[in-house]
């Protein structure tokens, strides 16, 4: 990068162009102040910081734990995965507004090497804890008792370079890579989970504890409430269908729908139903789908369970596909057209990993990496929360992924200044969203005036 600090354009039939980067109380990211509006209704960042570890001198602290979150995180959601973009930014006026810094003066934000230090210094039992707290958060966030929940819970792959401790080999994905456990509330896309895991595991490694823990603290704030785990074919393993299957024993309205892996037994209970797809097809039908249920026990499995089956047949040939669900009673159709709602959470993991970088971690430590992934999830809760704010003011925005929402909301110049009373934020009288941005502003509790 050219260390030049002025240039002439001189392409203007009028004036030629002097251009200077030397404007220090100017961002390109106003909307800073709307992230910190937001965390300061979730609080989530508040109490995340609090688990953080700090053995630093108390007087030789020149950056508190919390201010570092914040602009760690704040950073991730206006698109500076990199912690090495803390070298520019530490000076920027509005996140410095937005972290309780004043804009003007020799009190910068912390530099890479102190948020670097800050991520190192987590342990994993701080990391327990601010994934306990992630998860609570989620079922404190209900305003009034749900009457169903929808789990997701997927994995996905991050791929690894380098010496990264527990990056390992994947064959499916034929790549070294940490594989991340995630669960998102299917119906609302929030994110409810976060967890990290060595590059080498099965794709439903550590999901029995998660759902565990997510299905025993729903039912200790809602008894009455109905929750459904839905998961594709590799989360359909037998302890994982039995402990959801006890949890209902125990605590009722506990139910799942999952995807099924073929096998011959099932292709060999479903071929009635594909002869019927294969007639119908022979015929003159192009696309045929045809939904049957049966009752069918694993070698593995303690009991018969209830299948869901779709016998779909289209020119490029059968197409035979299979759920496993403890919902009978529903047409089969309706529940494999419910199954195929997850799709959905493809996006929601999506927004995470593209919008928001979920997969830049790049810390020697895994325990690091681990919070690392936190810090990323936290920063999707906040533009999470930012959407969902801006729904009533601008549906067209309410299901934009976040970084549309980020370029077209938060990616504002503004230019910040401090009198002897107040400190100004000046947005352009051009800014297209003026009024949404505003009326955020307010509904997040500003004041006119």
């Amino acid at each position: 990068m050219t260390e030049r600090t002025a240039a002439t354009l001189p392409f203007h039939p009028v004036l030629p162009i002097h251009l200077t980067f030397d404007a220090p109380q100017t961002s390109s990211d106003g909307g800073a102040l709307l992230l910190r509006q937001v965390d300061e209704r979730l609080e989530l960042l508040r109490r995340m910081a609090s688990c953080i570890p700090d053995s630093r001198d108390p007087n030789r602290i020149e950056h508190s734990r919390l201010e570092q979150l914040r602009q760690r995180v704040y950073q991730i959601a206006l698109g500076y995965e990199d912690c090495n973009d803390a070298h520019s930014l530490r000076n920027d006026a509005a996140l410095r507004v937005a972290c309780d810094r004043l804009p003007q003066g020799d009190s910068p934000l912390s530099s890479q090497p102190s948020l670097s230090r800050m991520e190192n210094a987590v342990d994993g039992l701080s990391v327990r804890r601010m994934l306990r707290l992630l998860e609570q958060h989620y079922v404190d966030s209900f305003p009034e008792p749900p009457e169903v929940v929808v789990l997701d819970i997927d994995s996905t792959d991050d791929p690894t370079h380098g010496q990264q401790q527990l990056s390992f080999f994947h064959g499916h994905y034929d790549q070294h890579m940490y594989h991340p456990l995630l669960v998102f509330d299917g119906q609302s896309g929030k994110l409810i989970s976060a967890l990290l895991r060595p590059g080498n595991v099965h794709a439903a490694r550590g999901a029995r504890g998660v759902l565990r823990r997510l299905i025993k603290a729903l039912k200790r704030r809602f008894p009455k409430v109905r929750i459904v785990v839905r998961a594709d074919s590799a989360f359909a393993e037998p302890r994982l269908l039995q402990m959801l299957e006890a949890l209902n024993a125990q605590l009722g309205d506990i139910d799942y729908l999952m995807g099924l892996a073929k096998n011959k037994v099932l292709l060999r209970l479903g071929q009635h139903l594909m002869d019927a797809a294969n007639e119908q097809y022979a015929q003159g039908t192009s696309h045929v789908r045809h939904f049957g249920t049966f009752h069918y026990a694993a070698r593995s499995w303690p009991q018969e369970r209830y299948v869901v089956m779709k016998a779909e047949r289209n020119p490029e040939g059968e197409n035979p596909r299979f759920l496993v669900t403890t919902l009978e009673g529903f047409p089969p159709e309706l529940l494999y057209s419910a199954y195929c709602e997850r799709g959905q959470c493809e996006n929601f993991i999506k927004d995470l990993k593209n919008a928001l970088s979920a997969d830049r971690l790049s810390c020697t430590s895994f325990v690091a990496n681990c919070f690392r992934l936190l810090e990323h999830a936290a920063a999707y809760v906040l533009m999470h929360e930012l959407r969902q704010q801006v729904a009533p003011h601008a549906p067209a925005l309410a299901h934009a992924q976040m970084d549309t929402l980020r370029l077209r909301l938060l990616k504002v110049a503004a230019h910040v200044t401090q009198s002897a009373r107040r400190l100004w934020v000046r947005l352009p009288e051009a800014f297209p969203l003026a009024g949404l941005f505003m009326s955020l502003v307010l509904s997040l509790g500003g004041n006119t005036g």
